[in-house]
């Protein structure tokens, strides 16, 4: 599987931002963007951080996804399983629930292909 190719397939049909698979550094795994490459990295690893601090308050509960709403973009993340991540960055906020389905159908994918 090429995560890449997926994460490509996922921004452009849902005309995003970008999409990056993260692993629990915050490191890039694998990325496509039409934004700045170091943005997307940036925006990326300061969702692990989020992800991170929430999961330290709430022990008891797993973090299923989250949701941020900037200025002039959201950005959806949600874990692959315990040590990677995926996120997608879009600018059009009436497409955030199909966004959403469609990070899901991506995370399963990637999941069943890590194992």
């Amino acid at each position: 599987m090429s995560f890449e190719r997926d994460l490509k397939n996922l921004v452009l049909s849902m005309r995003a931002k970008g999409a990056m698979m993260l692993d629990w550094e915050g490191e890039s795994v694998a990325h496509y963007g039409l934004i700045d490459e170091y943005d997307l990295k940036v925006i990326g690893a300061y969702q692990v951080i989020i992800h991170n601090f929430l999961k330290n308050i709430s022990l008891q509960d797993r973090i299923n996804f989250f949701q941020i709403k900037y200025e002039k973009m959201i950005a959806q993340f949600m874990p692959v399983t315990k040590d990677y991540f995926v996120m997608l960055i879009f600018d059009n906020k009436e497409m955030a629930s199909k966004a959403l389905y469609n990070l899901e159908k991506v995370a399963y994918d990637f999941h069943k292909e890590i194992g």
